[in-house]
C-alpha cells in the first residue's frame, strides 16, 4: 500500500472516529467540563472541514484531547477523547504513540464502551504502521479472546489469516477472489 493510500485510510478513520463518538455533552449540561467539550467539538468541526490535512490544527487538537483526559481522568469523556487522541497520533505519523495511547485506555477504562474498537485498532496500528507482525497477530488474538462475541473478532481473525501475504499477494488473491465471485454470479 503506498503512503498516500494509508495516509487517506488514516484520514478517513480519524474523520469517521470523531464523527461518529461520544460528541459534547447535551446542551444541557453546564459547568467547566461541558465548556471544554464544546470548545473541542469546535476543533474538531474546524480541522475535519477542511480538504486538506492541517498538521498545525491536528496537533493543537490532539494537545487538547490530551489536556482534558489529564485534568478529567473521571470524566465519560477521557477515554473519548484519549481515543480520538490515539487516531490522531497515528494520522500525525507517530503510530508508536498511538498504540502507548491505547494501552492507556486499556489500563485506565477497562470498562469504556468502546474498548473494543481500542483492542482492534491498536492490533492494526502494530500491524499496518509498525509492521510487527508476531505482536499484531498477538494483540489480534486478544481481540478474539476478550470479545469473541463482538463483530471485531471476525475482523481480527480474517487480519491473522492475512498476516502471511504481502501487500502486493492480498491485492492478487482479492482479484482472484472478485473474478470468482463475478463468474459464481454469472452462472
Amino acid at each position: 500500500m503506498t503512503p498516500t493510500m494509508r495516509s487517506l485510510i488514516v484520514l478517513s478513520l480519524c474523520a469517521m472516529l470523531a464523527a461518529c463518538g461520544g460528541g459534547a455533552p447535551p446542551a444541557s449540561a453546564d459547568g467547566p467540563t461541558a465548556e471544554a467539550a464544546r470548545r473541542i467539538r469546535s476543533m474538531e468541526d474546524s480541522l475535519f472541514a477542511g480538504t486538506t490535512f492541517d498538521r498545525k490544527g491536528a496537533q493543537a487538537l490532539l494537545d487538547v484531547y490530551l489536556a482534558f483526559e489529564k485534568a478529567n481522568p473521571s470524566d465519560t469523556l477521557a477515554p473519548e477523547y484519549a481515543f480520538r487522541a490515539a487516531g490522531l497520533k497515528k494520522a500525525l505519523g507517530d503510530p508508536q504513540g498511538s498504540v502507548a495511547l491505547y494501552d492507556r485506555i486499556i489500563s485506565n477504562y477497562p470498562h469504556w464502551r468502546r474498548l473494543p474498537d481500542t483492542y482492534y485498532l491498536k492490533a492494526f496500528t502494530i500491524d499496518n504502521d509498525l509492521h510487527q507482525k508476531g505482536e499484531a497477530k498477538a494483540a489480534y488474538e486478544q481481540v478474539i479472546a476478550r470479545f469473541p462475541e463482538h463483530r471485531f473478532a471476525v475482523d481480527a481473525q480474517q487480519m491473522i489469516d492475512n498476516l502471511q501475504y504481502t501487500d502486493e499477494e492480498l491485492i492478487e488473491r482479492f482479484k482472484r477472489m472478485n473474478t470468482d465471485s463475478a463468474q459464481a454470479a454469472a452462472k
